[in-house]
């Protein structure tokens, strides 16, 4: 038996086991307000080292409750009411929420959430992994090459491989930790170290001349649909955590490109989608070339959805409310066998 799309108990995960733990939480109280705000019964569960709590909100004193979830089924005990949510939206950036490990623990106990399966988000949340899927795709992809935690390397050779410019990432991170735009040969075991601190794989990448445009990418009933662009002018030297987060950044929305090259990176982005077997929202990172290429960069399984974030610029600028657009994707997946 299922319950009525009205009556359905939803859960927004947010949090994590990394650095974006506080972006995450942002988003996933985002989510779970605009949800709130549809009429839905929502709740907000946190997942980080310690355990996994719902979060219900503090009243008039402020100060929040938080009840443990059981993990064998995903379910809690609130107000003397055996919870047992129905489907889950995945708010979290990073392990374990957008790596395929939650995922596949949903898949595991038969819970229903939005978004890419396990292998989807695994392939597409590394990187080096997006890029190799892409190859043979005809999707332009700038010069790479992968780097693994205990691998020799000689700058030189790396410089020679990859060329200069460069820019050196963790594969598996996010919100631009541990990235570096590296310019000369002798800055490339610093910015080396600076990744690796994030992850133990890391991309080395050719630096594009161009404009950096973001395309998000959902399903519906009627098939894949690409939001409106948004060109991104970083005030610094890259769009790094503080361009991202802290303002230091302007973000064009629409992109003002012209609509042949417009339609061109929304098609690449829809190819993207279809050709990884994404399902749900997913945003994703381009450069357009001077070549008018859009070169792609990173797929985001879980994008951010904070205040500052693309997405809801996007969803707004296609004249969508962002309780209407949240609600779409809910409704539009299945609900957990009671």
């Amino acid at each position: 038996m299922k319950r009525d799309i009205k009556d359905q108990i939803l859960a927004v995960v947010y949090g994590g086991f990394t650095s974006e733990y506080h972006i995450s939480i942002q988003s996933g109280e985002s989510v779970a307000g605009w949800l709130r705000n549809a009429g839905r019964r929502v709740y907000g569960i946190l997942i980080s080292r310690d355990g996994w709590w719902v979060v219900i909100p503090g009243g008039e004193n402020g100060q929040e409750t938080r009840i443990p979830v059981n993990k064998n089924d995903f379910s809690a005990e609130i107000n003397g009411e055996h919870v047992l949510f129905d489907k889950v939206y995945i708010a979290i950036h990073g392990d374990p929420g957008e790596n395929g490990k939650l995922q596949a623990y949903f898949d595991m106990i038969g819970v229903p959430y939005v978004g890419c399966s396990a292998v989807c988000a695994a392939i597409a949340f590394d990187k080096y992994a997006c890029k190799s899927y892409l190859r043979s795709s005809g999707v332009p992809l700038s010069k790479d090459m992968l780097l693994r935690l205990d691998d020799d390397y000689d700058p030189d050779d790396l410089a020679l491989a990859v060329g200069m410019p460069m820019f050196v990432k963790p594969c598996d991170g996010g919100s631009s930790f541990g990235v570096s735009k590296v310019r000369k040969v002798q800055d490339l075991p610093e910015a080396i170290d600076k990744a690796f601190e994030d992850s133990d794989s890391i991309i080395l990448e050719k630096y594009i001349v161009g404009r950096e445009i973001d395309c998000g990418v959902y399903d519906d009933e009627n098939g894949v649909h690409a939001l409106p662009l948004i060109e991104i002018i970083s005030d610094n030297d890259f769009f790094d955590y503080d361009a991202k987060y802290n303002g230091a950044s302007r973000e064009l929305c629409p992109a003002p490109i012209p609509p042949l090259q417009k339609a061109l990176v929304q098609d690449t982005a829809m190819k993207i989608y279809s050709r990884l077997g994404c399902r749900g929202l997913v945003r994703m990172d381009f450069i357009l070339g001077l070549d008018d290429k859009p070169y792609f960069l990173e797929l985001n399984p879980n994008p951010g959805m904070t205040s500052s974030s693309l997405v809801p610029q996007m969803v707004r600028e296609a004249g969508m409310t962002m309780e209407k657009f949240m609600t779409g994707l809910m409704d539009r997946t299945d609900s957990r066998e009671l």
